[in-house]
């Protein structure tokens, strides 16, 4: 038996505050034939020596250190080193119950699927932690009781579908039952042969939104669970929180078009309207509350001149709900160099 059956995929930039969290969470894993591969994306803290010390205490740590190349080349090289039947991906400030690797073993095995999906933790979300915070209290070691609850593989439940494009959704507010939501990478077990083509677009940040949905391009077996076995933690120094509205906003414009465009040469048309009723719209009518905040903000220009292209490649032509309508109009004000509300 190979020692890894999962390789989970870790990429690594200035977080030493967290990272013994994290790795912890891996060396607590009841299911014990994995490996990580934590890529050191140029880390300038201390996070390359723990990274170091943790692989000399345990093989199963596999530490690749490289020049600043941004996530996504981080996930590539850790894509490509990988070798075992199943890929999963951790972020470096979060961390997961000790049974997680165990539970989706189980799930995709035994519901014979490609893929198992599972939900987020609330603790890092809810009132006391907020107020933990607000105090100035030690949040980092604060962890969710949760953690020592001991799950019953037998008991465990899923739903299995044939097509996850189905549940899938970036709406926060959504009427699909078992709703997959957002485009997370890191709440999910992968089959290594299902993800081992597609390649992270290098050098944009939100790169998982055009990975993840052009994974769904094509019908994928999935089990669903809606256990809470990942452990976001609200790091106010990350990619997401620290990077600019509008520049999040022209990033995630260039995913949506790319991946449209992948969609129109693909020549499926179903799918792809799943794709804009599941994903497009969500992320465009989430974006307008970027576009309120452009005054005095340096990318604004380059934003609105974006919006212009997009408008003249027709990204906005197939809105037909209000909401959408609503959403459209404000675009095309904005790239008329005009005010608007909703």
């Amino acid at each position: 038996m190979k020692a890894n059956k999962v390789d989970i995929i870790i990429p690594v930039y200035n977080v030493e505050l967290y990272l013994r969290r994290c790795l912890d969470s891996m060396l607590a894993q009841t299911y014990t034939h994995w490996r990580a591969i934590c890529v050191d994306d140029g880390s300038t803290d201390g996070s390359p020596a723990i990274l170091d010390e943790y692989a000399d205490k345990d093989s199963r740590f596999k530490v690749i250190h490289q020049e600043n190349s941004g996530v996504s080349h981080a996930r590539n090289v850790g894509l490509a080193v990988a070798d075992a039947e199943y890929v999963m991906f951790v972020d470096s400030d979060d961390f997961i119950h000790p049974q997680t690797l165990e539970i989706a073993l189980t799930l995709i095995e035994r519901d014979g699927t490609d893929m198992v999906t599972w939900y987020k933790n609330v603790f890092y979300r809810n009132f006391q932690f907020k107020l933990m915070r607000l105090l100035g209290m030690d949040t980092i070691n604060a962890r969710p009781w949760s953690m020592k609850t001991k799950y019953k593989l037998n008991k465990v439940k899923s739903v299995v579908t044939d097509d996850t494009m189905k549940h899938a959704t970036d709406w926060n507010h959504t009427d699909i039952k078992n709703p997959i939501k957002h485009c997370y990478l890191w709440r999910l077990l992968f089959k290594r042969s299902l993800i081992k083509d597609i390649k992270f677009i290098e050098g944009i940040i939100y790169e998982d939104v055009i990975w993840w949905t052009e994974l769904l391009m094509k019908p994928i077996k999935a089990s669903i669970t809606t256990l809470p076995l990942y452990y976001y933690y609200i790091n106010p120094k990350s990619i997401t929180r620290s990077s600019k509205n509008l520049e999040r906003l022209r990033m995630q414009l260039y995913g949506l078009s790319y991946i449209q465009k992948k969609y129109t040469e693909s020549g499926d048309i179903e799918r792809m309207q799943l794709w804009v009723r599941n994903f497009k719209w969500a992320i465009l009518v989430r974006g307008v509350g970027f576009l309120e905040k452009k005054n005095n903000d340096p990318n604004a220009d380059k934003l609105v001149q974006y919006i212009a292209e997009l408008i003249k490649q027709g990204l906005f032509e197939d809105a037909t709900t209000s909401v959408e309508l609503k959403a459209k109009e404000a675009y095309y004000t904005v790239a008329a160099g005009q005010k608007f509300s909703l």
